[in-house]
């Protein structure tokens, strides 16, 4: 009974804390992103193989910003502290000032993913 007991709170708690699919919808104007952006799938790449060291907790969002598709990744899914925010042709986007920059990260929905690591 206590085994049952703790695997079923074990498997809420992992349905709780998922998010959703990896979206396949279009982004940046092309659907599958990750294969069809080649600059993306040269990225994705890289932190799958280690390149860009420790990507074990990688996930990359789609989010909007001033309208635009913004791809956003996290190393810690927690927070944005490490994070890279990208344009659709795989520039940096550029914050007028960190209060800005503040609000972007305040506000990140982190509800449609485009990639994350493979285990």
């Amino acid at each position: 009974m206590k085994k049952l007991l703790v695997f079923t709170l074990f498997t809420l708690i992992f349905f709780a804390c998922s998010k959703q699919d990896i979206v396949n919808d279009t982004v940046c104007g092309v659907t599958n992103p990750v294969s069809n952006l080649p600059w993306l799938k040269e990225f994705t790449e890289k932190m799958q193989k280690g390149d860009y060291g420790d990507c074990s907790r990688c996930v990359m969002y789609l989010e909007k910003y001033k309208s635009r598709d913004i791809l956003v990744v996290e190393n810690f899914p927690d927070n944005c502290v490490l994070c890279e925010v990208r344009e659709c042709d795989g520039t940096y986007v550029k914050f007028k000032d960190s209060e800005e920059n503040q609000n972007f990260i305040n506000n990140l929905k982190k509800d449609k993913i485009i990639w994350k690591y493979k285990i």
